[in-house]
């Protein structure tokens, strides 16, 4: 595995955000729209592809502890700084949500579907007093490409060379092996990835943060309460979900908190670098250890995103963040390569199905359930549980498994994310 390749995909893969990156996309776009051309504002039209539709509708937004794209798109235009990106509402207070919410009931925010179209896309035009002014974004949510004012390309905003489709970039590691992984890991310099153990420590503080406010389902704190009762056993799965749970509280009910993502997704990262975090602390692993534990994770996450792209009709929480943290965990139980691949099997054999319904405070449940597995399937791989080859989805190799997932997300599944739409739109 050719190092240069996978430190960019690990730089490249993992991010800090705050809240859920959808339905700031959208505020984003308006906002860099109506920067440009400025005005009074008479209407804004914001299209999205089907997947950051589906994530941006129930999900709450940062800092407000309320949900609904047509109040992000307002705070956004009124009160966002879009050359701050995906932090553009950051130090917005309770007068400007009330102010958002009043322009939101007096002018004409209006959504539409992209179709046929790949990968993260969202364009917003805004019209006011003075004209007329597009942003275009693709490829990852904070990529502006393109600006248009009153029919004029603007030269400054032309396409944005520096973030290319993400799912291209991965395909240099589409037949890379859980071998070559090891490799990579054992030889690259710990200096050169101690940059992920922030994932941890970031990622369990929003955990405190939800847990704290009960935010969301209260799923981290619910789970708090049953392991005090002695509902639950007070053992390590049951903490990593609770802590896992609260997080997803905290970043789904829109609390102003950082969050450490991966491969597109801020639950992402919560799943895998919380379930990750507490089981090196369980172990007792240095840092060192950790960290190498997490690139083993991330770049099985990779391989699993050249099969079904960044955004998914399945739960990529369960699918990828899960399945990566698994292969993490074994590696730091000491798994060879076939224990790894073992434990991914497994986990592919068991929530291959869950499907992704959009971003909301239901994600918290899910994100619990593929954390929890992960660290189950790690240990059943350690005592020489397999699933055999051709058994459903999962393959003789790692690489056919993953050929099996891609049909599954292409045929299987193609249409589930146009049915989730379907029914969120018309609740």
């Amino acid at each position: 595995m050719d190092k240069g390749i996978a430190l960019k995909i690990l730089k490249e893969h993992t991010f800090k955000t705050i809240g859920c990156t959808d339905p700031i996309a959208a505020g984003l776009a308006a906002a860099r729209a109506y920067k440009e051309i400025g005005g009074d504002i008479k209407r804004i039209v914001v299209i999205m592809d089907k997947n950051v539709y589906k994530d941006a509708i129930s999900v709450g937004i940062p800092g407000t502890m309320r949900s609904g794209l047509a109040l992000a798109v307002a705070l956004s235009v009124l009160y966002g700084n879009p050359d701050d990106g995906l932090e553009l509402l950051k130090g917005i207070n309770k007068d400007n949500i009330q102010a958002a919410e009043e322009f939101a009931k007096s002018h004409e925010i209006c959504f539409g579907l992209k179709e046929n179209v790949n990968g993260i896309y969202v364009e917003a035009t805004v019209e006011t007093s003075n004209g007329q002014a597009r942003a275009l974004i693709r490829n990852s949510h904070g990529n502006i490409v393109e600006v248009c004012v009153n029919g004029e390309v603007k030269n400054s905003y032309a396409i944005n060379e520096n973030i290319s489709d993400p799912v291209m970039a991965l395909k240099n590691i589409s037949d890379v092996t859980i071998d070559d992984i090891l490799q990579f890991v054992q030889e690259v310099d710990i200096q050169d990835i101690d940059f992920l153990l922030d994932g941890v420590r970031v990622n369990l503080n929003a955990s405190e943060m939800g847990e704290k406010e009960r935010a969301g389902l209260g799923t981290g704190a619910f789970y708090s309460e049953l392991i005090r009762d002695g509902i639950l056993s007070d053992d390590i799965i049951n903490n990593i979900k609770r802590r896992v749970g609260a997080a997803a509280d905290a970043r789904m009910a829109g609390i102003d908190v950082p969050i450490f993502g991966c491969f597109g997704s801020g639950n992402h990262g919560i799943t895998l670098f919380i379930t990750m975090g507490m089981m090196g602390r369980h172990l007792k692993a240095d840092r060192e250890q950790l960290a190498r534990a997490l690139a083993v994770a991330l770049l099985v996450v990779g391989i699993i995103k050249t099969r079904t792209g960044i955004l998914t009709p399945h739960c990529g929480c369960s699918v990828a963040a899960g399945t990566g943290a698994a292969a993490g965990i074994a590696y730091m139980l000491g798994g060879s390569s076939s224990q790894i691949r073992n434990a991914v099997h497994l986990m592919m054999a068991n929530l291959t199905g869950m499907i992704c319904d959009g971003a909301k405070y239901g994600c918290s449940l899910k994100m619990v359930t593929a954390a929890g597995t992960a660290v189950e399937s790690a240990y059943l791989a350690m005592k020489g549980v397999q699933v055999p080859g051709n058994n459903g989805v999962v393959g003789y190799t790692l690489g056919k498994t993953m050929d099996n997932l891609r049909t599954i997300t292409e045929k299987g599944m193609g249409n589930v994310d146009m049915a989730v739409l379907d029914i969120l739109l018309n609740l």
